[in-house]
């Protein structure tokens, strides 16, 4: 971000973005006219609503308007209200006196059960039957736990879905709504889906608005479903626009809800703007001015691939820094693009790692997801000196094999 605020001429302060006032005073002094802002704390933290007071165009929910990520059971409740048919069963737990009951109803429907905490997590606080809770009486523990934890704020549990799960984000004005491609991430630390869950290890798109697995039906369920969601908060009065980030599950009964997210998807948006033609810039304003359509909003007819680059003690925070180093120039010549994340560059012109979360992500573009993904794979083997780890299989020919055998049944 500072080299490419130093390459234009402009300003930066470093500070903490989760102070909404410290944001909007730094726009209003530099007299910004429109604002984007596109990250879970921020959003949950205020910023969009200390700049619409000080005047500024801020695209991005207000924190009331994005409860519907930070707050899951409030999401879970809003799609009961306007698509109870694409909602799984699930259980509030208020107090621990709530949890034996819970559990018994999924035990009476032979259901796994996933155990969700009601707030923000960064993506680490869901567990799941069998993987990470081996019994009924995990859940309970881990419920504990979470209400020890944080005691004013609720549990819940959720029917584990069987099928495959996958990711739609939607830009909208807080009335009309455009998809982006649908994407596949791999949220598990090792190939073959093994490991703690991550933050995402990378994600995939196809070359048309659907994945290979899903059908037009499921698409356009995705949509109504999502345009239901802006439709009821605009009528509850809540200011929305930006990204509605919508996570289902394609089931044997067809698309179910899984989470909503107030924001672009990491890294699924690494994904979509690689693919994007529309000026970002240009949909930030068509944004702000309710006129967005879909005839504004274009993508190319490519599929898309990205994967991080992370250190071998990830999702866990490492002891010392990383030293690596890439051949930026022969990267860029591949066709493959470089997304710095948590890593610096050195003096001499090598990379740090910085002890925590992924480093350095790369992503390519190809007519079909597997020459994406060879074309990831090829950057990082041939230009890629470091002792870091990333999951060649995302994207792969045999993964995508593997997806479009699921039996559904």
């Amino acid at each position: 971000i500072i080299d490419f605020v130093e390459q234009s001429g402009g300003d930066y302060i470093i500070g903490n973005v989760n102070d909404a006032e410290a944001v909007a005073d730094f726009a209003a002094k530099n007299a910004i006219d429109y604002a984007f802002v596109s990250a879970d704390d921020p959003l949950a933290n205020g910023v969009v609503d200390a700049m619409l007071d000080k005047n500024i165009k801020a695209v991005g929910g207000t924190k009331a308007a994005t409860k519907i990520e930070w707050d899951k059971i409030y999401s879970i409740e809003m799609m009961q209200k306007v698509c109870p048919d694409f909602n799984p069963f699930y259980q509030i737990i208020s107090s621990k006196n709530d949890i034996d009951l819970a559990l018994q109803s999924f035990k009476n429907k032979s259901m796994q059960v996933v155990v969700k905490p009601q707030g923000l997590t960064g993506g680490k606080g869901v567990k799941v039957m069998p993987e990470h809770l081996k019994t009924y009486e995990d859940c309970a523990d881990y419920a504990e736990q979470l209400l020890a934890k944080s005691p004013n704020e609720k549990v819940l549990f959720v029917e584990k879905l069987q099928g495959i799960e996958f990711t739609i984000m939607g830009l909208t004005d807080g009335e009309n709504l455009v998809l982006a491609n649908a994407s596949y991430d791999y949220p598990f630390r090792f190939e073959n889906d093994l490991g703690a869950g991550t933050g995402g290890m990378g994600c995939f798109t196809g070359n048309e608005k659907k994945l290979p697995f899903m059908s037009a039906k499921d698409l356009q369920d995705c949509q109504d479903i999502m345009q239901k969601i802006i439709g009821q908060m605009s009528a509850e009065g809540l200011n929305f626009s930006g990204v509605l980030n919508g996570g289902f599950f394609k089931t044997k009964d067809g698309i179910k809800f899984m989470e909503f997210n107030g924001r672009f998807g990491d890294p699924e948006s690494l994904n979509i703007l690689t693919i994007l033609e529309s000026s970002f810039a240009q949909l930030i304003r068509n944004m702000w001015h309710k006129n967005l359509s879909a005839s504004a909003v274009n993508f190319r007819k490519k599929a898309s691939v990205v994967k991080y680059l992370v250190a071998k003690e990830y999702p866990q925070a490492s002891s010392d820094a990383t030293i690596f180093s890439l051949d930026e120039k022969a990267i860029s010549a591949l066709g493959v693009s470089i997304f710095c994340a948590s890593a610096i560059k050195t003096a001499d012109g090598n990379y740090q790692t910085l002890k925590k979360s992924r480093a350095i992500a790369f992503g390519a573009t190809a007519d079909n997801i597997a020459a994406a993904g060879d074309l990831v794979n090829q950057a990082i083997e041939k230009f890629v000196v470091a002792d870091l780890e990333y999951r060649k299989d995302i994207g792969s020919k045999e993964n995508l094999d593997k997806l479009l055998s699921y039996k559904f049944d």
